[in-house]
């Protein structure tokens, strides 16, 4: 097996990828793309970075949204085809350029023939995911379920229309992690251990 040069995460709502993809990174000393993803596709594409957060990891008809873009960008194309296209380049670059961790965005799949990754499906039960969401997000606990449910639903719709996979499918990870069950030391422990020992 080759060294790992990067580690993708998908992860359930409020299942704690985020942090996990976070302390495994400070672990190995490399880093980790999440949120800035999203001002560095605004960059690319010459938009508000608040019109690339709407449309990350989600489906929006592009008539209820338009966008004026910078010069030479694909008008036949629509806002959901051009963020993914745009970060697909972006965390190719990244993964090409060192090691790093990126959390979401289809990037197991982008990088699946560019350089040797490690993808990894962060989950855990709906009890654990309700006591992360009201612990860490401050969502209304009547409205927990429902949140979840809507997340998790435009992720993986997501993920299968840019993939035709399914997000959730365990099989199509190298490594699934139930952070319910394990701590997010732990679990970062876990990722960080798999890279260090690939060669």
């Amino acid at each position: 097996m080759a060294k790992i040069k990067a580690v993708t995460i998908e992860r359930q709502y409020c299942s704690g990828g985020r942090e996990i993809g976070k302390l495994a990174a400070e672990k190995l000393g490399i880093e980790c793309y999440d949120r800035k993803l999203a001002g560095m596709t605004a960059d690319k594409l010459g938009v508000p970075v608040e019109e690339i957060v709407k449309y990350e990891e989600t489906l929006m008809n592009p008539l209820l949204s338009p966008v004026s873009f910078k010069s030479g960008i694909d008008h036949k194309k629509n806002m959901s085809e051009l963020v993914f296209e745009a970060q697909a380049e972006i965390i190719t670059k990244l993964a090409k350029q060192g090691p790093c961790i990126i959390v979401g965005r289809c990037a197991d799949y982008i990088l699946k023939h560019n350089v040797p990754t490690l993808s990894v499906f962060v989950y855990a039960s709906p009890q654990s995911r309700m006591q992360h969401a009201a612990d860490f997000h401050d969502i209304p606990y009547e409205d927990i379920k429902s949140v979840l449910k809507k997340m998790d639903k435009k992720r993986a719709d997501y993920y299968r229309l840019n993939t035709q996979k399914e997000w959730d499918s365990m099989y199509g990870y190298d490594v699934c992690i139930n952070s319910g069950k394990v701590s997010i030391e732990a679990a970062a422990e876990m990722i960080a251990h798999a890279v260090n020992s690939s060669c």
